[in-house]
């Protein structure tokens, strides 16, 4: 019963690909043809013409693996890899016998850099032959995952509290601004306070891609529910909306004013 399975899974097995990272060579110039069945798959084998080589195309390739399999039992089989001027012997040891075919042990025949094409030799007219070579994949390109929001300059951080919880702010002054990117379309607001001194407004402005959006000014009214350590009078806070983003946008904080200005972006929900 086994027996009779096994040329029904051959015929269901016919040109199967081979394994992954293997792929079969053809001869640009082949002669006769014999189908040779085994698990791995259902693969042509090549005999030259008489008294001639088989040439391949190996260029950009390192190494071949050549099967070969003969039609008779052959005392020393062997075949001749020429490359340019070069001619190398290798000898065929047998592995096994198959539906009468003699099945050799697979060979590597290294390929030197910069090698175009290879001649296969072989006088043996019993003696068929298969290249085949290692596919290396291309490694798959890392995806580089863009923040959506990157905060890039600023002049420290200062935890602001408000009702037990705290949020970093981002330092600015007239020396130091606070610059930040909004990636992948995605929109923001920005939460302004200041420190205040003295009866003098403090007063920043709002860049975009490097062009003034507009002109803020505090107040004089400080806030009794946010604190801010080591800041005694701390202003209320201004809530700024930004522009709608359809890609990346560049934002920049800078102080008009001699005040110490925090400042925390916030992203919104994604649409």
């Amino acid at each position: 019963m086994q027996k009779r399975l096994i040329p029904f899974l051959w015929l269901c097995a016919a040109f199967l690909p081979l394994s992954a990272g293997t792929k079969a060579l053809n001869f640009e110039n082949p002669g006769n043809r014999r189908l040779l069945k085994t698990e791995a798959g259902n693969y042509y084998y090549y005999r030259s013409l008489p008294e001639k080589s088989m040439t391949l195309n190996v260029d950009g390739i390192s190494a071949i693996e050549l099967r070969s399999f003969a039609i008779e039992n052959l005392r020393k089989p062997s075949f001749i890899a020429v490359i340019g001027k070069t001619r190398t012997a290798y000898d065929l040891t047998l592995k096994e016998r198959l539906d009468g075919y003699y099945l050799y042990n697979p060979v590597s025949v290294p390929v030197p850099k910069g090698t175009k094409s290879l001649e296969i030799l072989c006088y043996e007219r019993s003696i068929y032959f298969r290249p085949f070579h290692t596919v290396t994949p291309a490694p798959k390109p890392k995806t580089v995952k863009i923040p959506n929001l990157s905060v890039r300059a600023h002049g420290g951080v200062i935890s602001v509290t408000h009702n037990g919880s705290d949020s970093p702010y981002y330092v600015f002054n007239p020396s130091q601004s606070v610059k930040f990117t909004l990636n992948n379309k995605r929109d923001a607001v920005v939460y302004v306070r200041a420190r205040l001194l003295d009866r003098s407004l403090p007063v920043f402005e709002l860049y975009r891609n490097g062009k003034l959006l507009q002109t803020y000014e505090f107040s004089l009214k400080r806030t009794t529910k946010y604190k801010a350590t080591g800041i005694e009078y701390l202003s209320v806070g201004l809530k700024l909306a930004l522009p709608p983003n359809t890609g990346t946008a560049e934002y920049e904080l800078r102080a008009k004013s001699d005040h110490l200005f925090m400042a925390r972006p916030v992203l919104l929900k994604a649409k």
